[in-house]
């Protein structure tokens, strides 16, 4: 669906209806791409809560008559990388506070059918929640292992062994 000037308008000037009937109408492909990702039903609704949020703030960015998905895509895929990112830190935070020394709709898709997406999502449900993450960043989010590497500040060979891995383990699964 594209949006014209007299929505958008409405959305800029924060009008009830307009951000219900938007919210309600973006919410579900969101939460389908967020569930790619994370496994917890919150940490999705946090994921695509703010990601909605941000774009609301940032409505008058966005051009009439283009792919609101796609932009949405955008934002909630930085969000992704912005909540990993969070989590990195306060991982390292708390073992350094511990003393320790340790240092994851309607969306272009060839899998229509509601039951191959329910076997996808079970069988990236096995991988370790990191692997899982940098697995969706790469397969649904067609990042490249370097940029990946990049936005997440890791060694690229790291990325890549994860993705080796999950690429193992999957194929293993859809063997058996």
């Amino acid at each position: 669906m594209h949006f014209d000037q007299r929505e958008l308008t409405a959305l800029k000037n924060q009008d009830p209806k307009a951000v219900k009937a938007w919210y309600l109408y973006c919410f579900a492909g969101l939460m389908a791409q967020a569930s790619r990702f994370f496994t917890q039903e919150n940490e999705q609704l946090t994921a695509v809560h703010n990601t909605l949020l941000k774009a609301l703030k940032n409505i008058d960015q966005f051009q009439a008559n283009t792919s609101m998905q796609a932009w949405l895509a955008v934002i909630l895929r930085n969000e992704l990388i912005d909540t990993y990112r969070r989590k990195q830190r306060w991982r390292i935070l708390s073992f350094e506070k511990q003393e320790y020394e340790l240092h994851e709709p309607q969306f272009d898709s060839e899998l229509d059918e509601p039951a191959e997406w329910k076997r996808i999502e079970s069988l990236l449900a096995l991988l370790p929640q990191k692997t899982r993450f940098l697995f969706g960043l790469y397969a649904f989010e067609d990042m490249k292992p370097r940029e990946i590497a990049t936005q997440l500040s890791m060694d690229v060979q790291t990325v890549n062994w994860h993705l080796k891995i999950a690429k193992q383990r999957l194929k293993k699964h859809l063997e058996s």
